[in-house]
């Protein structure tokens, strides 16, 4: 059996294995990365990110749904609705899957990093074997070794999926025709970002959540802004849900909650939870520990239990973003080139691509009070944003969270049009522990949405004056 010998070896071509791959490369590092799937890009670009963003993009122009405001309720769609079908959607997405997998296909290309397509496995603490698609086998050792092999939908035995009428985020994407009614289980990112899609569409959503509050993790203003503009009315959400019996029953999706209730739907969609892809890499091997999840333990730098093997991404659990996996894949290579020992950024932006989107960064409203901090809370809604009054998109609500006494803003919570575009500008304010006269005496373009940024800082700074504010005096 053939042995090649690398510099680095990555596991896994999306963002995080991409991002370190092409960090190493740029070092003029000899350097490999191998990917199972036949396509590049990993869940962010075939099953994740990439296709549940087009997706929304895709309908949120088909309905309509931006126009709709500007005219009036009662105007014609831009296209007939007549017109939207699975498969007009899954053009679109494999349109731009191919487009990514040739844009991924030349980085590796210009920065001369090898490419092996094949199943991965440890057979010792540097050495990798790996099954191409031909068969053939071949032994790969590396001085470092970054593991970027993503995650997968929890999919557990008593679920009867059949990926047709009882789905997942994998099978959502490849249902043959739009539902008319659907059931979705789950009420975090995924869950509520595929139920404002479908909602647009104008499929009947019940968004069920075994947890209290839909987004727990978000400021609960936010929330409430979110649930009052569901697209067209058609989510309903039904929190603390309990346990459930799934079943399929005459061509439907049938839900059986403890408290004695049914549903019944077109479509069952699945979306409590993922797993780390680490079951096959017979890890053990490499001596490398994970948690009871499954996911790879790491410490600051994303080296494992393991010498000179680091891993990234959602393969190591939380944040479990694109964004954050790529600058985890740049840290790790970094930091095994002992060019940076330093760990992640505490503060980074979350994007939510429901419809309305969402965005944030720093601490809620409730966090802050939690702390004891004596806070005032700025607000613009686009409803009084002269650039939300001209494009139609009222839906929406700037939050800015201040300290009362220092002026220093704690948070920015967004729900609307432009939010994951915006919330940069708040996080460089944020990162350098700005006050709120910063957005109140510059000039923002006028009519835009970054505009709220300095309504509600002007806002927070009247209710300064004013003396009002809430938290421990």
């Amino acid at each position: 059996m053939k042995t090649l010998e690398y510099d680095f070896v990555i596991i896994g071509t999306g963002p995080a294995g991409l991002s370190a791959a092409l960090t190493a490369a740029k070092s003029k590092k000899k350097v490999l990365i191998l990917e199972r799937e036949g396509s590049l890009g990993g869940v962010c670009v075939n099953t994740g990110t990439f296709p549940s963003k087009t997706l929304r993009e895709a309908v949120l122009s088909l309905t309509g749904h931006l126009t709709r405001k500007v005219f009036s309720e009662d105007s014609p769609c831009l296209f007939a609705e007549a017109e939207i079908s699975m498969d007009k959607l899954k053009q679109r997405l494999q349109h731009v899957r191919l487009q990514e997998h040739a844009i991924i296909e030349g980085q590796l290309h210009r920065n001369g990093v090898e490419l092996i397509r094949g199943n991965a496995g440890f057979v010792g603490p540097k050495t990798i074997r790996v099954t191409r698609l031909n068969s053939e086998e071949v032994l790969i050792n590396g001085k470092f070794i970054i593991i970027a092999t993503g995650s997968r939908p929890r999919t557990p035995p008593e679920i009867p999926f059949d990926h047709e009428i009882i789905v997942d985020s994998i099978s959502i994407l490849n249902m043959k025709t739009i539902p008319r009614s659907m059931l979705i289980l789950g009420g975090g990112v995924i869950g509520s970002e595929y139920a404002t899609i479908f909602a647009a569409l104008g499929v009947k959503v019940t968004l069920f959540d075994t947890g209290s509050h839909l987004l727990k993790f978000l400021d609960h203003e936010i929330i409430d802004y979110l649930k009052k503009n569901f697209p067209r009315g058609n989510v309903d959400y039904i929190n603390n849900c309990g346990k459930f019996v799934i079943e399929k029953e005459k061509g439907k999706a049938l839900l059986k909650l403890d408290s004695g209730l049914e549903f019944t739907a077109d479509t069952l969609f699945f979306a409590l939870g993922r797993e780390a892809n680490t079951a096959l890499l017979d890890i053990d091997k490499a001596g490398i520990v994970c948690n009871e999840w499954s996911y790879i333990k790491v410490n600051d730098l994303y080296q494992t239990s393991a010498p000179d093997i680091y891993a990234v991404g959602d393969v190591v659990g939380w944040p479990s973003l694109a964004a954050t996996s790529i600058t985890q894949g740049r840290l790790a290579a970094l930091n095994a080139l002992q060019k940076r020992a330093e760990g992640f950024p505490h503060l980074f932006p979350v994007g939510i691509y429901t419809i309305p989107e969402i965005s944030y960064v720093g601490i809620t409203e409730e966090e802050a009070l939690a702390r004891g901090y004596k806070i005032v809370v700025g607000r613009c809604t686009y409803e009084e944003l002269p650039r939300g009054q001209i494009s139609g998109e009222c839906e929406g609500l700037l939050k800015m969270i201040v300290h009362r006494d220092t002026r220093e803003i704690l948070g920015v919570h967004i729900l609307g049009a432009a939010a994951t575009e915006i919330i940069h500008i708040a996080l460089l304010a944020l990162f350098h522990n700005a006050k709120i006269d910063l957005f109140i005496d510059n000039i923002f373009n006028y009519p835009t949405y970054s505009e709220a940024l300095r309504i509600a800082a002007l806002s927070a700074s009247d209710q300064i004056e004013a003396g009002i504010g809430r938290g421990k005096i």
